[in-house]
């Protein structure tokens, strides 16, 4: 997506081989946290550092659109297990964007997976707590699987699709 003046946004979409998806998929790992946060309070303390340009918050959200950028060319080029060293790349600018992105919980959840194998994360949404995802090339998955069983959260199943989520009632 491409955002321009007077709300003008392009998207385009990518066509990425079906074979570096499957990987993508098969090394990526969702964990829930089972940590509850007010995304809310981290939301207004971001808009709160762009309106005081706070520059250290200003320059980590222009990284993270390079993150963006730096993702889409490895998923076109193939180079999938570079995913991990952007996504952490983008977990550490992230932290920058405001205080309670992060905290002592997450951090260790994220430091006991790259030490199990996983070569980068992030956390998704605000931040704060609930839901992060691991890159875990080659077989490193079940390890890092293992370990954050360790931390009282639940590793989630998922796969991707070309349609978003998909809800039905019977």
């Amino acid at each position: 997506m491409e955002f321009y003046a007077d709300n003008k946004v392009i998207v385009n979409s990518l066509r990425i081989k079906p074979e570096y998806l499957h990987e993508l998929e098969n090394n990526l790992v969702l964990y829930f946290t089972s940590t509850s946060r007010e995304s809310a309070s981290i939301i207004k303390e971001q808009v709160k550092n762009v309106n005081d340009k706070n520059e250290k918050s200003i320059e980590a959200m222009h990284k993270l659109k390079e993150q963006a950028k730096m993702m889409k060319e490895a998923l076109l080029r193939g180079n999938v297990n570079e995913i991990g060293v952007i996504l952490d790349y983008g977990f550490e600018q992230k932290r920058k964007m405001a205080a309670n992105i992060s905290n002592d919980g997450i951090e260790e959840v994220y430091e006991a997976a790259k030490a199990a194998g996983a070569t980068g994360g992030k956390i998704s949404g605000a931040g704060g707590g609930g839901f992060m995802i691991f890159y875990c090339p080659g077989n490193t998955r079940h390890a890092v699987i293992k370990t954050l069983n360790g931390f009282g959260g639940t590793v989630k199943e998922y796969s991707f699709t070309k349609y978003g989520l998909t809800t039905w009632s019977i």
